[in-house]
């Protein structure tokens, strides 16, 4: 099937609800950047989503704070404002900041550090039955 120009995605036009959530509490990282008591909030403009519900992009928001990952799916990731570290589960971390893009392969396991409140352009590509 061709596809024209009104199929086209513009996160600057395109109209979504934002999808509101809190981090589970077992998720949140004590004495990180955060406290076991810091309700981490997060906003999700999520702008596509492909026929096969695998393929996604939008806008992300969070808070300051600190929670486990574990990722399944495959993220690429371009910070528009705010600061991370990403520290894996040997304790190797790395600071991403306003500008950097990168990639969270799947099998990546460790803590997600909002240093400073986060907005990011995400795309995801979540493989059906994908086991980790």
């Amino acid at each position: 099937m061709t596809k024209t120009i009104n199929d086209i995605v513009d996160f600057a036009t395109n109209t979504v609800e934002p999808e509101y959530g809190i981090v589970p509490q077992e998720r949140v990282v004590a004495g990180v950047a955060s406290d076991a008591n810091v309700k981490i909030k997060m906003t999700t403009l999520n702008h596509y989503t492909d026929p096969t519900d695998q393929f996604f992009a939008g806008i992300w928001h969070s808070s300051i704070g600190a929670k486990t990952v574990s990722y399944t799916e495959e993220e690429v990731c371009y910070i528009l404002e705010g600061r991370v570290r990403l520290t894996d589960s040997a304790g190797n971390a790395k600071e991403f900041g306003a500008g950097s893009t990168f990639v969270l392969p799947a099998g990546f396991k460790g803590i997600w550090e909002t240093l400073e409140p986060i907005k990011k352009i995400y795309v995801i590509w979540q493989a059906k039955d994908q086991v980790i």
